[in-house]
């Protein structure tokens, strides 16, 4: 018997072993859904386009720069085997993005042991923690890297405004709209365009890209992280041979010509993941400028790339110049102390740069990090020609003092400053004497002045010209010229021992910045805002958010009517709302086509004698008018006051109404004011504010000029029932009698018009 139950047991085993066996085929593939351990992960490609699906045939779903922060959550194999992953960022508004990438363009971090001495340095620099998790990292693959926290002791959301202001920092026209500023002055809301400021190809950097880019968390990689290295030159660290390994490949790798070209080729920062990317160190993609050959935000797979960043400081065309001086501005900084060297006669960019460098101080990898960043890596910015017509000859290699003036472009600008005779070895008539002067130049007035850093040249956070004197305008400046910069260190160099200078703001957020990812016209606001049979008060303006209503009790419902700025918008909110007793509060949301979200507030209160619906008056079905009821001008529309009311008099009289809709009204007469309370004659005791021009009027048409102004349906009171009246005469809704025309006229000029209907409205707003 035990043995027949033994061998039930090892059956009923069997049979379930089976039966979980024909399902595994099933179940495995859940299993292995869950089985994946997000990691996390840094762009490693200046520009990356993050797409639908695992291949380049998949649509782009937004771009990424080098050095962003990314999750994978996935893997997969393109149709043609390649790997690619499945990433997670935060895009704009916090929310999350998802894609994937080729496997080629991310970098992982190095596994970290805990370092003793490393943390205690960390903690003793003053670095928060937030700053530490990738700072570890780095010191996993770099032990003998060096990390100085340069506390700013300034508050993170008051420097991130700072260099937010229009004009101030810069993108790339053609980059994505979450990168462009909608701030007065930098966007035009009638045309949903961007101001340009250097022509209209540069336009405002947005406050969510600049704290991207102002944020070092963003940057603490390899290859970024070179941007925070200092200036100073090193003749036992910086040598020749670094500086010909970070200049392969572009126009300074070959010999000066008259035309400031080279022999070598042009600068191929070309993926091997289909085109997907470009390499570390280009400057190309969202707000990068890219020469007029080749346009803006392209993929590069193949061929070469002309690149060539803003022409440093450029003068606002809209506002006044926000940069005191170098690059872009006039030149009223400190003084050079030793503006004056040898020129040595030598061809090679190399032997030029490494000259300046040892004559003025100057790191020369960040020099020739400068020039390509200013000329492009082929060097075909107009700056170093030599054949610009008027400036035939002459070189401004670091595009100094190059900003448009008057009738002069940038380069015009910049090359007259380079003919001129004075300080910094000009005038520059050869590529020597421009490089050697602009090493100079930059050495006296920033290096020396402690913005020894790529990150300070660009955002200067030190010293007592704080958010000024700043090199350039361009917001990826400073991570596109570390990108170059790191390149000089090879994989030997970068085992000794760097130092980088990484600042440090108080009330910083827990986590990095994240770099905006979203597209679209940000054009949110309304060019019409009404409620038919109703006059709303202040009158709509599409910069005034809230609005507010006084009906009658009897009013049950009311039709809200609203016009989008921007045909690409959307409206929600409107139509006929119901009211409840008491307070409403009707949110009327315009959604932009990028998913910025502006809401409009229109408070309405159901109160005893309040107004019952006048029809005409307010929004006709089908939105606002330019002209119409609720549009920009005409019957129901305030224009700004003259500053003078009751037919010009100064002072006239003030009214406000009280809850019961009487008037309380204080009249300015040539014995002094006199003030009427509720329930006074108003009609007995306007004449002593009425002007000798209301007075003939009013003779002229044989009527009293005790008549009340204002008191348009002569109730005896002053409130918003004789501006629906008034508004109703005028669109010819109804007729008015003579004794309401008289008292409708309130500027005493004969006539009954919108001038008229505007007092009235002041008159009852106490205005």
């Amino acid at each position: 018997m035990k043995k027949y139950k033994k061998a039930r047991k090892m059956a009923l085993i069997l049979a379930s072993v089976l039966v979980m066996d024909s399902y595994a085929g099933v179940i495995s593939p859940y299993i292995n859904a869950y089985a994946y351990t997000e990691k996390a992960a840094t762009v490693n490609a200046t520009t990356l386009n993050v797409r639908s699906g695992p291949g380049t045939t998949y649509s782009v779903v937004t771009k990424l720069t080098n050095g962003a922060s990314v999750t994978v959550t996935d893997e997969k194999n393109a149709s043609d085997g390649a790997l690619w992953y499945q990433i997670r960022v935060s895009g704009s508004g916090g929310q999350a993005v998802t894609g994937y990438v080729s496997k080629s363009f991310l970098r992982f971090p190095a596994s970290y042991t805990n370092d003793a001495d490393f943390e205690s340095r960390l903690t003793a620099e003053g670095f928060p923690e937030s700053y530490k998790v990738k700072l570890r990292a780095l010191h996993a693959q770099y032990p003998k890297w060096v990390f100085r926290a340069q506390q700013t002791n300034l508050d993170w959301n008051t420097a991130v405004k700072e260099e937010s202001k229009a004009g101030k920092t810069l993108v790339h026209t053609n980059s994505l709209s979450s990168w462009k500023s909608t701030v007065d002055g930098a966007y035009n809301w009638d045309t949903s365009t961007w101001i340009g400021y250097d022509g209209s190809t540069w336009v405002t950097a947005s406050e969510d890209i600049v704290k991207y880019y102002m944020d070092p968390r963003n940057f603490l990689d390899e290859t970024n992280v070179f941007q925070f290295m200092t200036h100073t030159y090193d003749s036992s660290k910086h040598t020749a041979d670094g500086l010909k390994t970070m200049v392969k490949g572009t126009f300074l790798s070959g010999e000066s010509s008259s035309g400031g070209s080279s022999s070598a080729p042009g600068n191929t920062d070309s993926s091997s993941g289909g085109g997907d990317a470009v390499g570390p160190g280009a400057a190309i993609g969202p707000g990068a400028a890219i020469s007029p050959s080749t346009g803006a935000g392209t993929e590069s797979g193949s061929g070469n790339v002309s690149l060539e960043g803003p022409q440093a400081s450029i003068t606002p065309k809209n506002l006044p110049v926000l940069m005191e001086y170098g690059p872009g501005a006039s030149l009223t900084g400190p003084s050079s102390s030793n503006t004056t060297g040898t020129v040595t006669g030598s061809s090679g960019y190399v032997n030029m740069i490494m000259n300046a460098a040892a004559q003025s101080g100057v790191n020369p990898y960040v020099l020739a990090a400068m020039i390509i960043q200013e000329q492009g890596s082929s060097g075909t910015g107009k700056s170093v020609s030599g054949t610009e017509p008027g400036y035939e000859g002459y070189y401004n290699f670091f595009n100094i003092e190059a900003y448009q003036s008057g009738t002069m472009t940038a380069v015009q600008r910049g090359l007259w400053w380079a003919s001129q005779s004075g300080n910094y070895e000009r005038p520059w008539n050869s590529p020597e004497k421009s490089i050697l002067g602009g090493a100079f130049y930059y050495g006296n007035n920033y290096v020396k002045v402690g913005q020894d850093t790529f990150y300070l040249k660009k955002f200067n956070v030190q010293g007592s010209n704080l958010y000024k004197h700043q090199y350039m305008t361009n917001v990826q400046g400073a991570a596109s010229e570390g990108a170059v910069y790191s390149k000089a260190y090879n994989s030997d160099m970068k085992q000794t021992e760097l130092e980088f200078k990484i600042p440090v703001y108080n009330n910083m957020p827990e986590n990095a910045c994240s770099q905006p990812t979203g597209d679209g016209n940000p054009n949110n606001k309304l060019s019409g805002l009404s409620v038919e049979g109703f006059a709303m008060t202040p009158t709509f303006s599409r910069d005034t958010m809230e609005y507010n209503l006084i009906v009658d009790p009897g009013v049950s419902n009311i039709n809200v009517y609203a016009t989008p700025l921007s045909s690409l918008a959307s409206v929600g909110g409107t139509g006929t709302v119901t009211l409840s007793s008491g307070n409403n509060d009707i949110r009327v949301a315009v959604t932009a086509q990028n998913g910025s979200v502006r809401e409009y507030i229109l408070h309405v209160v159901r109160q005893n004698n309040g107004p019952t619906y006048s029809s005409g008056v307010g929004a006709t079905p089908g939105g606002n008018t330019s002209s119409g009821p609720g549009g920009s001008s005409g019957p129901g529309v305030s224009k700004p006051s003259s500053g003078t009311d009751n037919g010009g008099t100064p002072g006239g009289s003030n009214v406000t109404i009280a809850p019961d809709g009487s008037a309380n009204i204080s009249v300015q007469t040539s014995t002094g004011v006199i003030s009427l309370g509720p329930g006074t004659d108003i009609k007995a005791t306007e004449a002593a504010s009425a002007s000798p021009q209301q007075t003939q009027a009013s003779s002229a048409a044989g009527q009293s000029s005790a008549y009340a102004k204002g008191d348009v349906n002569g109730d005896g009171k002053i409130n918003s029932l004789d501006v629906l009246k008034l508004q109703r005469y005028l669109l010819n809704l109804e007729t008015m009698s003579e004794k309401g025309k008289l008292a409708a006229d309130l500027n005493g000029d004969g006539k009954v018009n919108s001038q008229d209907l505007l007092l009235l409205q002041k008159k009852i707003l106490g205005l």
